[in-house]
């Protein structure tokens, strides 16, 4: 179990001009989360909602392993942030999985970069169904990553819309057909697929748990991501801290964020004809 923050701001800046509030109290959440922790953000120029350079760019990313609290890394990561589009990732990692970077959220393919917050059950089956679909290859060994692969597998089949890839549509699809692929091969649906998927121009996120696998010291909110929309930002985020005013994402759901000019879509779960 992991934490997420990503926000889409108007004018840009570094993470704590732009969540001077919310940041601190995330940080603080990595007492808990404390087996790493990632941030990426996109120089300026990166081409956006009619934004000044049309090609891809990759993202800027900085991670590492220790606890987020703690590490000098890590508030240096921070304040190197500058940009529109910014995420933070603080890592739990699962039983098992070993703390190394390449195991270190956010994951990037080319423009895009990805966070996840959940675990489901791994097996050399369910890793080999994905990988045949022929979407990105995993770096590391997490699950999420096997997640991501699928993401990019229906992003390459799904039409564009409105003249953009749908990449609310990958991610609903993508954890549409690994929640069918775990019921089969192990019984039970994915505990969580939350997740935060970003490019220059947009911030995507997708909210999915299951209620029953939730921790049992946690708050039953502690799946919840929350997302509140103000005049010079829209910030999406897991639970653990006071936040006034935010909405939660129905599950299911996928909301985009439409960088410069903080247009927000929430889209309907598949189940919902969306």
């Amino acid at each position: 179990m992991c934490r997420l923050l990503g926000v889409v701001s108007r004018e840009g800046g570094t993470l704590p001009q732009i969540v001077p509030a919310e940041l601190p109290l995330f940080t603080a959440l990595s007492e808990r989360h404390k087996d790493g922790w990632g941030v990426a953000w996109y120089p300026d120029g990166s081409g956006a909602d009619g934004g000044d350079d049309p090609a891809p760019r990759r993202p800027m990313l900085r991670r590492g392993v220790d606890t987020a609290l703690a590490s000098g890394d890590y508030g240096e990561a921070v304040e190197a942030a500058r940009g529109e589009v910014i995420v933070v990732h603080l890592r739990r990692a699962s039983v098992g999985l070993a703390l190394t970077p390449d195991n270190t959220h956010p994951f990037d393919e080319g423009e895009l970069t990805f966070s996840h917050n959940g675990q489901f059950d791994l097996s050399d089956e369910l890793r080999e169904r994905i990988l045949a679909r022929g979407g990105r290859p995993p770096h590391g060994t997490t699950d999420s990553e096997l997640f991501l692969s699928l993401i990019t597998a229906h992003l390459a089949e799904l039409p564009a819309r409105e003249g953009r890839p749908d990449l609310a549509g990958a991610v609903q699809h993508a954890a549409a057909e690994l929640t069918d692929l775990l019921l089969e091969l192990s019984g039970r649906p994915p505990e969580s697929l939350n997740c935060l998927l970003t490019t220059p121009g947009t911030l995507v996120a997708y909210a999915q748990h299951d209620p029953s696998q939730a921790p049992t010291d946690q708050p039953p909110e502690v799946y919840d991501l929350r997302w509140r929309a103000d005049h010079d930002r829209v910030l999406v985020s897991s639970t653990g801290y006071p936040q006034q005013g935010f909405a939660t994402l129905a599950q299911g759901a996928a909301l985009e964020v439409h960088r410069g000019s903080l247009r927000v879509e929430e889209r309907a779960p598949l189940d919902d004809g969306a």
